[in-house]
């Protein structure tokens, strides 16, 4: 008898510890989620009063139920809405936290870490960098602060003689007119050159290297619940990280009026032929993107005479895993036609019909990149991306985004950079889901004629470039103002 009375003692007592720390738990849980959602905002000032009552009056009713004098069978009864109310609390501070981890990984501090490479001409007998000990080596804009470490770097390799051009392009033909043994140059301009001549395909790297630096972001204090804004959304076509320079071919500002529920997608042709806001010299919109997206906002800006006040910068597989995490997206496709996969390697094919379908996340990137395969070639790419564009928003909009939140930011933080605050984000999201007011979207793109001009990334060649419609141009400006007006 004492035997199983000690035992039923033992077990009772265990059962007291499982609730007294249960009890301990909720208190711990439920101080932490009131924290995050007083940190995120997330409620308006009567509703959090409200809701932080209710809870604090459950919480502790639980609390001191729990560590009363009451039977053991009805304190464990109370353990099952102590369970249900922490695992609530759990799922509160799950998607807090997972958006601040987002939004620090994310964030644009200004570091930017480069490819360059050493040239040398596929029939050279030069296979690495210490072949070309004492040789010269042509290069161009010694000031840009990558091109210095560059300089830097191979200085600590080998000891070798510099030449300086006054254009990318230069520096490339004085290797392959035999005058200097190799050039240095950021491989995204290389791509540039030999995507407009095939002349400079006869050069091989045979150093590569990394260069880190720092420049100043651009950042904006404005509140996008009352005050319009702009978005730059920069769309380079490489994969993985999208913190080197590149070109940009996509570029498209989503003005923002958060009175009016009014949203403009304009999109600018990738070949558009600016003036590159820092340099004052001509030049597709592309090739802004390898001088920084900096470059590239300060040039749409002047462009259209409009502020940018953030970017995003993202790469093709941020746009498939987006399309994936949102259980694809529907479109109604324009045209049938067949496109490469997201391997650019691959022969394999992509082909849709014409029609009203879902997409996944690699039809998705298709319709937006074929231009070949279609009539009105980059005209009609533009097109089709702003409908991915707009479905996109459209299933972001829509409150069943909760389900996959979590995931969609897991699959796309190490390919997307911005400058929109966690602040501002967190603003619009609750305010989508407190008023879920109804977005009225837009789209519009400027066009041109077909030109062939000197631009500065390719020296004097005359490359392909659209030339801007003024009335075009002009007809953007005055939308975009239309938009932004908040009265």
């Amino acid at each position: 008898m004492k035997t199983n009375k000690k035992k039923n003692n033992i077990k009772n007592d265990k059962i007291n510890l499982v609730i007294k720390i249960m009890s301990y738990i909720l208190l711990f849980m439920s101080i932490l989620s009131l924290g995050f959602i007083i940190y995120f905002d997330l409620l308006p000032v009567a509703y959090l009063i409200l809701f932080i009552a209710i809870i604090g009056v459950i919480v502790f009713g639980l609390f001191k139920l729990l560590n009363s004098r009451l039977r053991k069978w009805i304190r464990t009864l109370f353990l099952i809405p102590t369970i249900l109310l922490i695992f609530l609390f759990a799922l509160i501070c799950f998607y807090c936290y997972g958006t601040i981890d987002f939004f620090g990984s994310i964030f644009d501090i200004g570091i930017r870490q480069d490819y360059y490479s050493i040239y040398v001409l596929k029939d050279s007998l030069y296979n690495k960098i210490e072949d070309l000990e004492d040789k010269y080596i042509a290069t161009h804009n010694i000031e840009d602060k990558g091109i210095e470490k560059s300089i830097d770097k191979v200085s600590k390799k080998i000891e070798f003689k510099l030449a300086e051009y006054a254009s990318n392009s230069e520096a490339v033909e004085s290797v392959i007119n035999s005058e200097n043994e190799a050039v240095l140059m950021l491989n995204s301009n290389m791509d540039i050159l030999k995507e407009d001549n095939e002349l400079y395909s006869n050069l091989r790297p045979i150093y590569t290297f990394s260069v880190t630096t720092k420049v100043e972001t651009l950042s904006s204090d404005k509140n996008v619940l009352k005050e319009s804004f702009v978005l730059y959304i920069s769309g380079i076509d490489t994969s993985g990280k999208v913190g080197a320079k590149a070109r940009s071919d996509v570029n498209i500002l989503v003005a923002v009026n958060p009175k009016t529920n009014k949203i403009l997608l304009l999109n600018t042709p990738r070949d558009y032929y600016v003036n590159l806001a820092s340099y004052n010299k001509m030049d597709k919109l592309t090739h802004a993107g390898v001088y920084g997206i900096e470059e590239s906002v300060n040039t749409l800006s002047k462009l259209y005479n409009v502020d940018v006040d953030y970017y995003a910068r993202l790469n093709f597989t941020t746009f498939i895993n987006v399309v994936e995490k949102l259980d694809g997206i529907t479109v109604d496709v324009p045209v049938s036609f067949c496109e490469q996969t997201s391997d650019r390697k691959s022969t394999k094919q992509i082909c849709l019909k014409k029609g009203v379908q879902t997409l996944n996340g690699e039809q998705a990137l298709a319709l937006s990149r074929t231009r070949h395969t279609i009539s009105g070639g980059d005209r009609g790419r533009i097109e089709n991306q702003m409908l991915v564009l707009s479905a996109i928003i459209d299933k972001i909009l829509s409150p069943k985004i909760i389900v996959n939140y979590t995931s969609l930011l897991n699959s796309i933080s190490d390919s997307i950079v911005t400058n929109v605050d966690q602040k501002s984000v967190t603003r619009l999201i609750k305010n989508q889901l407190d008023e879920n007011p109804s977005w009225s979207i837009e789209t519009l793109s400027t066009e041109g004629t077909d030109a062939y001009k000197p631009t500065y990334s390719t020296g004097n060649q005359n490359v392909y470039v659209m030339e801007p419609k003024l009335e075009s141009v002009t007809n953007a400006k005055n939308k975009l103002k239309e938009i932004l007006n908040t009265n």
